[in-house]
């Protein structure tokens, strides 16, 4: 039995309404729970809040050819080392996958975790438009800053200092 090309078509369109009927309509809200990732790590496993669960997450949604995401990686790296006990720094890249941002982390020598978003799905729940942007969640899961564009080290060391406070 061959199946022909209308045929491979109407199973293809039938299984993504499938897929896509179980993804949850998620957006961010200031206040509300934290939309889940729908992102992976480096090495190709799912990402999830839930990995960071106890400690406040700093998800900083950023790409290769920003120069502003770029210009804070090595204050988000510093932070995340001195903050480590109260805070995550969670880099979520945005480039499509044949960008190699290994590459670029080892470049930078950048060690907080780092995710890929290519299907966009994730920028989408949280209402991205441009990087760097970026929330902030408390230990419980709910979202409770947005941050949009660069920020530079006091302003960080700021919220990290906040955040450490609260925690």
């Amino acid at each position: 039995m061959s199946l022909n090309i209308k045929g491979i078509g109407s199973i293809l369109l039938l299984s993504l309404t499938v897929l896509l009927s179980g993804c949850k309509d998620e957006k961010a809200e200031v206040g509300a729970a934290a939309p889940a990732l729908a992102a992976y790590d480096l090495q190709g496993n799912q990402a999830s809040l839930e990995q960071w669960k106890g400690k406040y997450v700093y998800l900083n949604f950023w790409a290769s050819n920003c120069g502003g995401c770029l210009a804070e990686m090595p204050a988000l790296e510093k932070l995340s080392k001195e903050f480590g006990d109260s805070i995550v720094v969670v880099g979520i890249n945005t480039d499509k996958d044949e960008m190699n941002i290994q590459a670029l982390l080892d470049e930078r020598q950048v060690s907080f975790p780092n995710i890929r978003d290519q299907l966009s799905i994730t920028q989408e729940r949280y209402q991205v438009i441009g990087t760097p942007t970026s929330f902030l969640i408390d230990p419980q899961g709910k979202l409770t800053d947005q941050y949009i564009g660069m920020l530079h080290e006091p302003e960080l060391k700021a919220i990290f200092e906040k955040s450490k406070q609260k925690g």
